[in-house]
């Protein structure tokens, strides 16, 4: 058998890529990972300069990853390699690889440098000061997920007249994702006020970004200081960032592009487009390569994933090879399970984590040493809030009702097994921008933020904005009684917090005649945490942003449990994964490409859960007749003695759930 390379870059023809598959099934496991491992080693020492992998999930892409940048350090000592993905986790996993790699040498390692894309363009647009038409003062912020709703609301302030939902901020950022701008006269006056604005502000969103870097890029080319470049999860990525990626890579030595167009999930999120990578597949200057085994997930749970996102699959699709590294079809099956109502589903969690709870304490201790960096359990739901899980029912026919929040439930579950606390109480962050502006009062930015705890009603925020903007001021330096008061108001709060011998009780109770405070508890924890002076506000603003990059795709550090939507476990994995929500109401939206990404996430088990009652829920959903009987079991289970019993196949899974329905309807 030769090797999944294609020199020329012509795409594979199906034909012989039907013929590879049934070979590649045909091996046992020793032979197919001495064909997995040769296959990788060919890709990553060909001589081409231009390379396309499409790698499935879990094909072992960081292994390729750090055998071709040995390889080119072999080619070249002097090699600068730029590595970038639009997965915060994987960069993280990636550069723990490259920081263990003993074949690399101490200035070698300090030579490739490995980021996320918006990282990697924060700090470009840093170094060039924003650009030439858009100037930055050094240390700009980023505007996060709930502030750019705002910052999109001053926007608008200055067209009153127009009509807010034909101007919404989702539609500008896709104008922004696509970097091709409606030529209206309405969206170019939005556009030109959204930018004065963030200059204005000293900050920028994570969409224009993107732009702001590429311009930074052509004016200042000296910014680029790597020649070799590895990009992950091409898929992911939309236009503006592919026009990002061609001018950082215009000129460069060598070029390894990774992705699968069957991974796709940010198209709704950020305007990514499959047609980026596919023609990149009929591109003749790449050539073409595959990773064809999965050695992450068990025989079952591949080879379920395999068939389902064989069915149906788009015309222009790239066709792939996707099989199990192991044989052994003694591994757990898919576990399909019918639950009459969203507290059995939920039961059948809580006995999966009590079942396992030894192990699951284990992955917690050792994801605080850093001996492991994956959960033990993710529950993945179509919706964030999980708010299908809440149940308020009549009790046989009278008035009296009983409730039942799923969500509260699992979070609960959840939260025993997290490794740190993930934020700080909005009071925290409320006396840190005080503290700040005292520092700092001629940050725009947050002054703007205080102006909206000052609870000021917004046309005359809006006022004081134009009015300094008009007169090329800061809020600071303007004569009004409520930026002086403001002012005013920082200096006090900073004096009480920097008063020496006070207690933090003290420090609280005193605030809390110039400020409003919620939670003082909270609050006293959150201090006694992280205590507010200048050099943690620079810390925790760095924080923010760094948070408001994970918010972006719900990345973040994992605990041994963790509840999470299917979207966001894109670059994730598990051992044991347990995809809740799987019926025609709650999942409608999700993709198939989105259900094959979560189905992915397992290694050891996966169960799918359809609980009747949820959000109204009265069937499985249609990707149901698109999973493999052979490699899948269907039960019923019932939260009266934890009972799981066996169904016969898909059909005995719809007739017992036609049955639940059947008996509700008849009580």
């Amino acid at each position: 058998m030769r090797y999944l390379i294609n020199n020329n870059g012509i795409p594979f023809e199906s034909t012989e890529l039907q013929t590879l598959r049934n070979e590649l099934d045909a091996l046992d496991d020793s032979e197919r990972t001495e064909y997995r491992n040769q296959n990788a080693s060919a890709i990553a020492r060909h001589d081409a300069e231009r390379f396309l992998i499409v790698s499935g999930p879990g094909t072992g892409k960081s292994h390729l990853f750090l055998n071709r940048i040995n390889y080119w350090y072999q080619q070249n000592a002097q090699a600068k390699v730029f590595v970038t993905s639009f997965v915060r986790k994987l960069v993280a996993d990636l550069q723990n690889d490259i920081d263990s790699d003993n074949q690399l040498s101490d200035e070698q390692k300090s030579n490739v440098a490995v980021s996320t894309l918006h990282k990697f363009a924060r700090s470009i647009v840093e170094q060039n000061h924003g650009t030439t038409k858009w100037r930055f003062r050094p240390h700009f912020r980023i505007i996060g997920q709930f502030w750019k709703e705002v910052v999109w609301g001053d926007v608008l302030a200055f067209y009153p007249a127009l009509k807010k939902g034909n101007h919404a901020l989702k539609e500008f950022e896709k104008q922004l994702h696509d970097a091709k701008f409606k030529q209206s006269d309405e969206w170019l006056n939005l556009k030109d006020v959204y930018f004065r604005l963030c200059k204005f502000y000293n900050a920028a969103g994570f969409a224009d970004l993107i732009l702001r870097a590429k311009e930074a890029l052509i004016e200042n080319p000296q910014l680029n200081e790597s020649n070799h470049f590895i990009i992950d999860e091409y898929q992911d990525f939309n236009s503006a960032e592919d026009v990002l990626l061609k001018q950082l890579v215009n000129g460069s030595n060598h070029l390894l592009i990774v992705g699968d167009d069957e991974q796709v999930l940010y198209e709704e999120l950020k305007s990514s487009k499959p047609t980026l990578i596919r023609n990149l597949y009929k591109d003749n200057n790449y050539a073409n390569g595959m990773l064809p085994f999965c050695g992450r997930s068990s025989f079952h749970i591949t080879k379920t994933a395999g068939y389902f996102i064989q069915q149906n699959r788009e015309a222009d699709c790239i066709e792939k090879i996707y099989l199990p590294l192991k044989t052994n079809k003694n591994d757990l099956k898919v576990q399909i399970i019918a639950c009459a109502g969203p507290q059995t589903a939920v039961d059948y969690i809580e006995k999966f984590v009590a079942d396992n709870k030894a192990e699951i304490d284990r992955r917690k201790a050792d994801l605080i040493a850093g001996k492991e960096k994956d959960a033990y359990l993710l529950i993945l739901t179509p919706a964030k809030e999980v708010k299908f899980y809440f149940l308020k029912e009549n009790l046989n026919g009278k008035k009296k009702r009983k409730e039942f929040d799923g969500k509260k439930k699992l979070d609960e579950l959840v939260s025993e097994y997290q490794t740190e606390t993930r934020s700080f109480s909005e009071d925290y962050y409320k006396i840190l921008a005080y503290y700040s502006l005292a520092n700092n009062p001629q940050n725009n930015f947050t002054f703007r933020e205080v102006l909206r705890y000052e609870t000021l009603v917004e046309e005359r925020i809006h006022e004081l904005i134009k009015c300094a903007m008009q007169n090329g001021q800061n809020f600071c330096d303007l004569e009004s009684e409520e930026t002086k008061s403001v002012i005013q108001k920082c200096n006090e709060i900073k004096a009480i917090l920097e008063a020496e011998g006070e207690t933090i009780e003290d420090k609280i109770e005193n605030m809390t005649s110039h400020i409003s405070i919620s939670d003082k508890d909270r609050l006293k924890k959150d201090i006694a945490q992280k205590s507010i002076n200048q050099e943690e506000v620079t810390e925790i603003e760095h924080q923010e942003e760094e948070e408001a990059e994970l918010e972006e795709i719900e990345v973040k550090k994992m605990g041994a449990v963790e509840l999470l939507t299917i979207v966001g476990s894109k670059g994730l994995s598990a051992d044991h994964v347990i995809i809740i929500g799987f019926d025609k109401v709650n999942m409608s939206w999700i993709t198939k490409n989105a259900f094959y990404v979560a189905m992915t996430r397992a290694r050891k088990s996966l169960h799918i859960l359809t609980a009747l009652k949820s959000g109204g829920a009265r069937q499985s959903h249609s990707f149901l007749d698109q999973l493999s009987n052979s490699n899948a079991e269907f039960y019923s289970y019932k939260k009266s003695g934890h009972t799981k019993t066996p169904l016969q196949d898909k059909q005995g899974f719809k007739n017992y759930l036609n049955k639940l329905n059947s008996m509700s309807q008849q009580r």
